[in-house]
C-alpha cells in the first residue's frame, strides 16, 4: 500500500510542470484585469464569456512575453497575428504594469 501511494505521489510530482515567471506575471495581470474591468455578465453565458476573456488575456500576455503562441486558441491566434509590433509592445507594457498593480486605481493608470 505504501508503494502505491509513493508511486502516485512521484507520478503526480513528475507530471506537474513548473510555473514560469511569465505565467505568474500573466496570472497577476489577468487577476487585475478580471477585477477592474467591466464585463457584461448578464444571461446564462455571461460568466463563461468573462472566463474566456480572462483566458484570452492570459494567453496574449504569455505570447507577448515569450513569443510562443502554441497555447492560443484559433481566434486568439488570429487576433495575435493581426497585431502590429507597437500594439504588442503596448500589450507587454500593460501586462507588466497590471501585474504590479494592487488596486483598480493603480491598474487604471496602466492604460494612460
Amino acid at each position: 500500500m505504501r508503494r502505491a501511494i509513493l508511486a502516485v505521489l512521484v507520478f503526480a510530482a513528475a507530471c506537474r510542470s513548473p510555473t514560469t515567471s511569465e505565467q505568474e506575471l500573466c496570472a497577476r495581470a489577468a487577476a487585475m484585469f478580471g477585477t477592474c474591468e467591466t464585463f457584461d455578465e448578464a444571461g446564462s453565458d455571461g460568466p463563461i464569456m468573462k472566463d474566456i476573456a480572462l483566458d484570452r488575456w492570459r494567453g496574449l500576455c504569455r505570447a507577448v512575453l515569450t513569443g510562443k503562441t502554441e497555447q492560443l486558441s484559433a481566434s486568439t491566434l488570429e487576433l495575435w497575428q493581426s497585431m502590429d509590433e507597437p500594439t504588442k509592445a503596448s500589450l507587454r507594457q500593460q501586462a507588466e504594469c497590471g501585474a504590479k498593480a494592487t488596486t483598480c486605481a493603480e491598474y487604471a493608470k496602466c492604460g494612460e
